[in-house]
C-alpha cells in the first residue's frame, strides 16, 4: 500500500501561486472516507468511537483502497492506492513502457505526418501539427484547461501568445509556469515552417490569448489515436526519456570500455 495517511488539518499552501493559498484545511473524519475492499474481507475497524466510514464498496475494477473529497477542492478526490512496488502497479508501469516501445515503430510516420501538417491550409490541422512537434521535440506536457480554483500553470495546448516569443532566425523563446508552478524558460531553434506558423497563430491576438485557439488536449489526443492505437501526448515523454536514457547508457559504456 502507498501513502495511507490523510493530511492533517492546517493552512493550505499549495504549489506556486495558488489562488486558495491560506485557506483552512479541515480534518478528515471517518464519515468522509469510502473504503474499497474485497467482498469477503473484514471491514476495517473505525478508529474513532461513535463514528463510521462513509461507505464500504467492493469495486475490483479500480486500484484505490480508500478515497475522500479534498477539503480545499471538493471536486477533487484524494486516494489511498497501491504502492509503486506492488505487482499491480508494476504491471501498469510495464504497459506504459511497452506503449512507448510500440511508438518507436510508428514515430517515423508520425513525424512525417506532422511535418506535412506544418503548411496545411486547415488552421486546426496546422495547430495540431505544430503542437505535436513541440510535444515530441521539446517534451512539453499536453496541458489541460484550468479553472479559477487551480494554479495558473501552462502546457502545450494551453500556451498563451505571451508565453512564446519569436526572436528571429527561426528561434522561439518559451517562458511559462509548467506543472507544479515550475518555470520553463528555453530558447530553441525550430523548423522554418514551424516558426512561420507561430507568427501566423500570434497575428492580431492579445498577449493573454490562446496560441493554439483551435486546439485542446482532447482534440490532440483524438488525432494521435488515429496515428497509433492508444497514443496520447504522454507517451511521447516516456518514449523520448527512454530513448535519451538508452543513448546515455551507451555513451557511458563506451567510456568505461576506453578506460
Amino acid at each position: 500500500v502507498g501513502n495511507f495517511r490523510a493530511e492533517p488539518p492546517g493552512l493550505f499552501r499549495g504549489r506556486g501561486v495558488h489562488p486558495k493559498m491560506g485557506k483552512v484545511k479541515r480534518r478528515i473524519r471517518p464519515n468522509d472516507v469510502v473504503i474499497n475492499i474485497g467482498k469477503d474481507a473484514p471491514i476495517p475497524e473505525c478508529p474513532i468511537p461513535g463514528e463510521s466510514w462513509a461507505e464500504i464498496t467492493h469495486d475490483d475494477t479500480v486500484t484505490w483502497l480508500a478515497k475522500w473529497r479534498d477539503p480545499i477542492k471538493p471536486n477533487k478526490l484524494k486516494m489511498v492506492s497501491l504502492a509503486a512496488s506492488s505487482s499491480w502497479k508494476g504491471q501498469s508501469d510495464k504497459e506504459k513502457y511497452e506503449k512507448a516501445r510500440m511508438l518507436k515503430s510508428y514515430i517515423g510516420n508520425i513525424r512525417a505526418a506532422y511535418t506535412k501538417g506544418f503548411t496545411s491550409k486547415d488552421i486546426t490541422k496546422q495547430q495540431i501539427a505544430v503542437a505535436t512537434y513541440f510535444i515530441d521535440k521539446l517534451a512539453l506536457r499536453a496541458g489541460n484547461e484550468k479553472d479559477d480554483e487551480e494554479a495558473d500553470t501552462v502546457g502545450c495546448c494551453t500556451l498563451k501568445v505571451e508565453n512564446v516569443t519569436a526572436e528571429g532566425h527561426n528561434k522561439l523563446k518559451f517562458d511559462f509556469l509548467g506543472k507544479d508552478s515550475i518555470k520553463y524558460e528555453n530558447t530553441v531553434e525550430v523548423e522554418p515552417p514551424v516558426y512561420k506558423a507561430i507568427l501566423k497563430f500570434q497575428k492580431d491576438k492579445q498577449p493573454g490569448d490562446d496560441l493554439f485557439d483551435k486546439l485542446d488536449t482532447s482534440k490532440l489526443n483524438a488525432h494521435l489515436k488515429e496515428l497509433m492505437p492508444n497514443l496520447t501526448a504522454k507517451v511521447f515523454r516516456t518514449f523520448n526519456a527512454s530513448f535519451t536514457l538508452d543513448d546515455m547508457v551507451k555513451i557511458a559504456l563506451k567510456l568505461m570500455a576506453m578506460h
